[in-house]
């Protein structure tokens, strides 16, 4: 931290997020709230959506303050559909009640919840930007808006197919850098006005000359910056990080009737993802059994494949002993993508003769693997299995194949814990593995990076699995170094503080759109007396 910064008062700061559950976005928000708070600043987080049964520990336990709003007039969806209009509509919803509850001086149900609320010097926002707009024009604070990745492209039916640096809009056209998946006409009008709505709202943060505008990744960043060439600059990256203390100590701190169902002396390959289709852990089977064809390869090696929040994949590609451990949030069977998913994965297992077992929490010791198991997929694991199987001396590497990742937290937490990790050569696996060649001589090594196919991941594979002890051990130092110096919570910290520092360096939003705020305030009353009209008869 800087020395100017250290002199400052600390801040007080918002942070806004639709769905407050467990997820990858999730964990940052919860991340950067609390690397924020131990750094002295004063934070809040607004959602719309807040179960205590499924979410991150540290939003019940009384480590951050958590408000739900928004949640009382509009459903999440309708029929299992629409949800971004409902999510849009519910942010706006919460927004308002936000604003009303600090301008107010005294509490109105379903109009100021919170009121008197304290005003705050900058808000954090994700996921959602419409709500960017009103914090400025009507509450009058800056904000930092963090990009996770484009919406209009997550839902408009396209993939990015090549990752080149430039500032093209992206489009369906762009064959290079863009393929279709040909949405239908009416998907294509019904994402219309919420893409503007997302491009517009984004644009308003960057192009006015005032506030911040942060990306999980460099990959990200570009991906943005082309998505939307109205912004001014290239997103500044902030890292996600991870809480080195979680990734200490050793396996045999962890026992209990779940460990000992996926404890083993065997070889083992992880693969940590949630059961979708497009985390592609079918490569890491297929790899897995073509690897284990070979003479050299031990084929006592298992895969464990496991469904997580953060999506870890750990996939023996035809190694013969590896299993496969799936994490919390890894599996719902009320998800028709997860039980496809599955149902192919364990197909393929057969159609490969590979041997296989599902575990989940509920299993028990009813249903175990056998000692010559080939993979073990396991649905939602709990924390100590999962670390178990990290820090395992046992455990050879990650296997981790989604393409395309935004970030990508899994093979990060893997070299916390001294795995190497094998990853697709694309997103933001290629911003975290240090891959230094084949021979992994280089002190800077931390894994491979590899085209997704067969033949370059079944060679990855065989690597990994036949390092000498020394290479495992340099690897190990390696890894464990690159997250301290660029993941850490610390890092995560400092960095969200200097970006709210420069937001609230830039002074109050300025008049020079009075209109706006004038039919803001006008907007505002309304709201109030439409409120206050029609509640009292819900």
């Amino acid at each position: 931290m800087s020395t100017s910064h250290q002199a400052q008062p600390p801040l007080r700061i918002g942070f806004i997020h639709p769905d407050l559950g467990i997820g990858g976005a999730e964990r940052l928000v919860v991340d950067a709230a609390v690397s924020l708070q131990q750094r002295g600043h004063e934070v809040v987080v607004f959602t719309s959506r807040h179960d205590p049964s499924r979410c991150f520990e540290e939003t019940t336990d009384g480590t951050l303050e958590v408000h739900v709003l928004g949640d009382t007039i509009f459903p999440r969806n309708f029929m299992n559909a629409f949800n971004i209009i409902f999510a849009s509509l519910r942010q706006i919803h919460l927004t308002f009640l936000l604003v009303l509850s600090i301008y107010l001086p005294f509490r109105i149900p379903h109009v100021s919840p919170l009121a008197p609320l304290d005003s705050f010097d900058v808000f954090v926002v994700d996921q959602l930007s419409v709500c960017v707009p009103l914090l400025r024009w009507l509450g009058q604070t800056r904000v930092v808006f963090y990009c996770h990745f484009p919406d209009k492209l997550l839902s408009g039916g396209w993939e990015i197919s090549s990752d080149r640096v430039g500032r093209k809009r992206l489009n369906p056209r762009d064959a290079p850098a863009i393929r279709t998946k040909a949405p239908s006409l009416l998907k294509r009008l019904y994402r219309w006005p919420f893409d503007k709505l997302e491009e517009i709202t984004t644009e308003c943060v960057a192009t006015g000359e005032a506030d911040i505008v942060l990306a999980n990744s460099k990959f990200t960043s570009r991906i943005y910056h082309r998505a939307f060439p109205s912004l001014r600059e290239v997103p500044k990256v902030v890292y996600p990080c991870i809480n080195l203390d979680a990734y200490s100590g050793s396996s045999e701190d962890f026992t209990g009737d779940d460990v000992d169902l996926v404890k083993s002396d065997r070889p083992t390959f992880l693969s940590l993802n949630r059961f979708e289709g497009k985390k592609n852990v079918a490569l890491a089977v297929e790899a897995f059994n073509k690897a284990k064809e070979a003479s050299n390869f031990d084929k006592n090696t298992r895969l464990v494949i496991g469904g997580e929040y953060g999506g870890l994949n750990l996939l023996d590609r035809n190694i013969s002993d590896v299993k496969l451990v799936p994490s919390p949030g890894g599996y719902d069977d009320k998800l028709e993508d997860n039980i496809q998913t599955l149902t192919r994965l364990r197909t393929l297992c057969d159609h490969l003769g590979l041997s296989h077992v599902t575990l989940s929490p509920s299993s028990g010791t009813a249903m175990t693997a056998s000692p010559t198991t080939d993979v073990i997929f396991l649905l939602n694991f709990t924390t100590n299995q999962r670390s178990y199987l990290l820090l395992s001396r046992n455990t050879l590497g990650l296997l981790y194949t989604p393409q395309n990742e935004h970030f990508g937290i899994v093979p990060v937490e893997a070299m916390a814990c001294g795995l190497p990790v094998l990853a697709v050569n694309n997103g933001g696996p290629t911003e975290t593995v240090v891959d230094t060649g084949d021979d992994m001589n280089a002190d800077s090594s931390t894994g491979l990076l590899r085209e997704p196919n067969l033949e370059s991941w079944s060679q990855g594979i065989s690597i990994i699995a036949q390092l000498s002890q020394e290479k495992r051990d340099r690897i190990a130092r390696a890894g464990k170094q690159r997250v301290r110096d660029l993941f850490s919570l610390n890092n995560l910290g400092r960095e969200m503080e200097d970006a709210c520092r420069r937001a609230k360096s830039l002074g109050p939003v300025g008049a020079e759109e009075m209109f706006v705020l004038t039919a803001g305030t006008v907007l505002l009353a309304f709201i109030m007396l439409l409120m206050g009209l029609v509640f009292p008869f819900l």
